[in-house]
């Protein structure tokens, strides 16, 4: 009997753990309210590819390296005005959304690391910039222009995409970010 007792214990815990996740668990946000941004809804649960991409101080990093967190890859170049322009709002959205599951991962696409550290310096840009000499990673994502930013789920999963420079630090934005990655 108290082995019986003890497992409907366990199995309940369990229920009521499982219950609490699913009700807490953030999810992407909605068609409506990323065209509201400027953004477009993926279609479906398009996995994104494990693309890899490297630290300025040439360390190789995988998108695989985070799954679980809600990922922000934008894709910029130095030479793109929309893409200067929307940098600074790229990191106050960091800041404010610092210390959730949250990840931003801008990858520079084809320029040398000495071109990128000096523009970084140049923008006093304070968050962490990834390379894409060969233009590899921004090819597999299908990347036709500059700056293109993909939304990408906890499970890997395009959410939407953005064409073009958003002011990444609007109260809209904070905010759906917010909900999303609570």
């Amino acid at each position: 009997m108290a082995s019986f007792l003890r497992n409907s214990f366990l199995i309940s815990g369990l229920l009521i753990v499982f219950v609490f996740a699913s009700c807490t668990a953030a999810k992407p946000p909605s068609i409506d309210t990323l065209k509201e941004l400027g953004m477009q809804s993926m279609p479906g649960d398009r996995e994104v590819p494990n693309i890899s991409f490297t630290e300025l101080d040439g360390t190789h990093v995988s998108l695989e390296d985070y799954r679980g967190s809600v990922v922000l890859l934008n894709f910029w170049a130095s030479w793109c005005p929309p893409c200067r322009a929307e940098m600074p709002s790229m990191g106050r959205l960091a800041e404010e959304l610092k210390g959730g599951d949250f990840i931003m991962i801008p990858i520079n696409v084809q320029e040398p690391p000495a071109l990128v550290r000096a523009f970084l310096e140049e923008y006093e840009v304070d968050f962490p910039v990834y390379l894409d000499e060969q233009a590899e990673a921004a090819r597999a994502m299908g990347v036709n222009g500059l700056p293109t930013t993909v939304l990408i789920d906890r499970n890997g999963n395009a959410a939407a995409l953005a064409v073009g420079a958003l002011e990444w630090d609007d109260k809209a934005v904070i905010e759906m970010f917010k909900d999303w990655v609570r």
